[in-house]
């Protein structure tokens, strides 16, 4: 039996439970080599999720992402032009339950992207969905009377968790700063700038909980950004999504 997982831009995935429904003459994503490939008029790959380990995802994406700009430079087929779409890989031994193998389809969703600026959008978009669902409905900080459970104790009734910043005073910075709530909090007190620096942070409170979040354990973000780019993502807080985007496509 095959099924299909539908990527963006009509491209897709075909999940077999045998190893007789893959076709000959695909690559195996463990022995990708890019002058072999070079040779191929077309390019269609096979994951078998038993012969390959979490820690080798991110350098299996990266060459990935290399052979399918080379292929496009070289107008080269990629993937097989089908009546549902364009089949670019065959996985198997697939668990659609498991998020590791989950977070590495979304890494060959990413790379099929026709350009960096839409890479960039989606892997952002992902990723914010993915800290709003962790938090959506569980109360993690405590909030109780409009505090967190980390400001609780402080006598300012001004603190609304972690969404308050200090803002320089017109007159200038040899005066006290203001401590003020962030511009981009909803009343419903959602995000309106869907800043992924801010729903990154995760202060004391929450990692004695075991809450914590880095770059390096988000495959999206480790994968396709540089160093200087993941700076940027981790301490452009209380900035719009569009202006991150914009940093990111400069550096």
């Amino acid at each position: 039996m095959t099924t299909r997982i539908n990527l963006n831009n009509n491209y897709d995935i075909k999940i077999v439970q045998n190893i007789n429904e893959i076709p000959k003459n695909i690559y195996d994503i463990n022995k990708l080599k890019i002058l072999n490939i070079l040779k191929a008029n077309k390019f269609v790959f096979i994951v078998d999720f038993s012969t390959i380990q979490p820690k080798q995802y991110k350098k299996l994406l990266r060459k990935l992402l290399r052979i399918k700009k080379i292929f496009v430079k070289l107008k080269k087929q990629i993937g097989e032009q089908e009546e549902s779409g364009i089949t670019v890989c065959y996985i198997i031994n697939y668990d659609k339950d498991n998020k590791v193998q989950n977070d590495f389809i979304l890494g060959i969703n990413a790379i099929f992207f026709n350009t960096r600026h839409e890479r960039y959008n989606y892997i952002y978009d992902t990723v914010c969905d993915y800290l709003d669902s962790f938090f959506y409905g569980k109360n993690l900080c405590d909030f109780k009377d409009n505090k967190c459970g980390e400001k609780r104790s402080a006598n300012s009734t001004s603190y609304v968790g972690c969404c308050h910043h200090y803002k320089i005073k017109l007159l200038g910075p040899l005066l006290p700063n203001n401590l003020t709530l962030c511009e981009h909090l909803k009343e419903d007190h959602t995000c309106g700038a869907k800043c992924i620096g801010c729903k990154l942070f995760t202060c004391d409170y929450l990692e004695k909980k075991g809450v914590k979040f880095r770059i390096k354990d988000i495959l999206l973000l480790d994968t396709f950004f540089n160093p200087l780019q993941k700076y940027f993502i981790k301490t452009m807080v209380f900035t719009p999504k569009e202006k991150i985007i914009k940093r990111l496509m400069r550096t």
